[in-house]
């Protein structure tokens, strides 16, 4: 059985509803390349399959923000002064505040915090670093952490790529 336009298209279509517009013009570039091969190389066959299918254009999705109220009650579990509160809520307060990625906030170390300019440097995606600020409660959380983290036992120990060095014990 050869591979027809209809295939693709179909193959396209699908990737756009179950994964993303992003994945799928991945997928489409790499299969571009691909029967360009087969064609030119290999000789396989005698045209691609690819010819006169469209990319796909990805959209843009919007991500669903979390209420204030929500926000409030997952802030409420970070209640009290032990070490980890601190360090939670300071983590979670900077996801909040910034708009952080999982692993950009995850990736974390204590050089990516200036608190003279309340800002954080996020190592993206990509590659991308940019440099955020972050609001006074978030400045007055990660400034609690951090003096709670000063007098927790292993404070010496390396940074363990934890948010901000989280799995200090």
């Amino acid at each position: 059985m050869r591979v027809t336009k209809a295939h693709v298209e179909f193959f396209q279509a699908w990737m756009i509803e179950t994964r993303s517009g992003a994945t799928a013009l991945n997928k489409h570039k790499g299969l571009q390349q691909f029967f360009k091969w087969l064609v030119e190389d290999a000789e396989d066959i005698d045209r691609s399959p690819m010819d006169r299918v469209k990319q796909p254009k990805p959209q843009k999705k919007l991500i669903a923000v979390i209420r204030d109220d929500d926000t409030k009650k997952v802030l409420g579990t970070c209640k009290g002064k032990d070490f980890v509160q601190l360090r939670d809520e300071a983590i979670i307060r900077l996801y909040y505040n910034t708009g952080g990625r999982l692993s950009e906030v995850g990736n974390l170390s204590l050089d990516d915090l200036n608190q003279d300019t309340d800002s954080v440097h996020y190592h993206g995606k990509g590659n991308k670093d940019r440099r955020v600020r972050y609001g006074p409660k978030s400045a007055r959380a990660i400034s609690r952490y951090l003096r709670a983290r000063a007098k927790h036992k292993g404070v010496e120990l390396p940074d363990c790529g934890s948010p901000i060095e989280a799995s200090v014990r």
